[in-house]
């Protein structure tokens, strides 16, 4: 979708958000990332900060995407390949791409109203996804999201799927997930410190929630290791990478939006691979796997809450992890898959 005209870079992220480039003279047709950050700066004061970030991030992704062309070039049909290529190649879901797709309609509409800018019709119009597609997926999350044992074992014990998994974080963070029931996202942002260890010694992972929607007292928990993970080695990894920033080298994690954007887009890729994918699935299957499986082996609700991060502990002044470090580990280490799962790959560069 790109042409040889696409090629050159974007500009780079400032610390702050983007002023627009100082001219002598208006430029009647510039480039889309042009508007963008004039787009950008004009937003500045009526747009929380946060959400101003996310757009900007949004609305570069799709310039690079679409090819920055100028932006009276785009079409209809330019506006559908990029939807097409956001859900097929990018694997992001239907109410995703809709909020890309409104975000980037949004800078549209005001590039036609400022007239300088020598568009005058908004090719993002008629190409947002259908509400059906929406609720389609959200149905088929509710559902089917947890995987069968028999799609466990495709996973982590088939002979493609174990190919495909050639580097650290792609073979730790599902296992982890897995194991721990964490978010996508609060795993691909550990950090060697946050391997910790809970009252009694027992070896923990700090976990800080980036959903906005999850409540303050409830970003932070503290899940105890499954012996699994142990056995594993991933003590070991962590030890190994202490002094680092990341416990995922090669890892790319973004500064806005979702921390398990990337990863979440390759694990998508990999399950499509497998033919595990289904429409809706979304890359928390594992987080879906690990809470069936703990109510399945007859892990008391109170505990559930508490491992998954939607309860500190059901009506305890303190959190369990806390109070109850070693009842935690004993119901977590309930859990048995039945999977053998390989060795984890070498570091790159060791």
């Amino acid at each position: 979708m790109k042409t040889a005209a696409s090629t050159a870079p974007l500009p780079p992220f400032n610390a702050q958000i983007a002023r627009p480039e100082r001219s002598s003279r208006r430029n009647s047709d510039p480039p889309l990332s042009r508007v963008v950050r004039d787009y950008i700066h004009a937003r500045r004061n009526k747009v929380r900060y946060e959400r101003l970030r996310q757009a900007e991030s949004q609305l570069l992704r799709c310039a690079e995407l679409l090819g920055d062309r100028p932006v009276s070039a785009y079409r209809t049909d330019d506006i559908r390949s990029l939807v097409d290529e956001l859900r097929r190649e990018c694997a992001l879901s239907a109410s995703t791409v809709n909020g890309y797709l409104a975000t980037l309609s949004a800078s549209f509409n005001w590039a036609i109203a400022e007239r300088r800018y020598g568009i005058e019709r908004n090719p993002c119009n008629g190409c947002r996804l259908p509400d059906e597609s929406v609720a389609g997926e959200l149905r088929q999350q509710r559902n089917e999201r947890a995987f069968t044992p028999q799609q466990l074992k495709t996973f982590f014990e088939s002979e493609v799927s174990r190919k495909g998994v050639d580097t650290v974080y792609k073979y730790w963070i599902p296992l982890i997930q897995l194991y721990s029931g964490a978010r996508i996202g609060e795993i691909c942002r550990l950090r060697p410190e946050d391997v910790v260890e809970l009252p009694g010694g027992i070896p923990a992972l700090r976990l800080v929630a980036a959903n906005a929607r999850v409540p303050a007292m409830r970003k932070l928990r503290f899940v105890p290791l499954h012996p699994r993970l142990i056995a594993l080695g991933l003590l070991a990894h962590a030890k190994d990478q202490c002094g680092c920033d990341t416990l995922w080298p090669g890892l790319n994690v973004p500064r806005l939006g979702s921390k398990g954007q990337n990863l979440g887009m390759w694990l998508n890729r990999h399950l499509n691979k497998l033919g595990l994918k289904q429409k809706g699935r979304r890359s928390d299957v594992f987080r879906a796997t690990f809470e069936a499986c703990l109510k399945q082996t007859g892990v008391p609700e109170v505990y559930r809450q508490a491992l998954l991060g939607l309860s500190a502990g059901c009506g305890y002044l303190r959190p369990l992890w806390d109070t109850q470090p070693d009842v935690l580990l004993s119901q977590l280490a309930r859990l048995d898959y039945g999977i053998e799962h390989a060795a984890p790959p070498p570091l790159k560069g060791n």
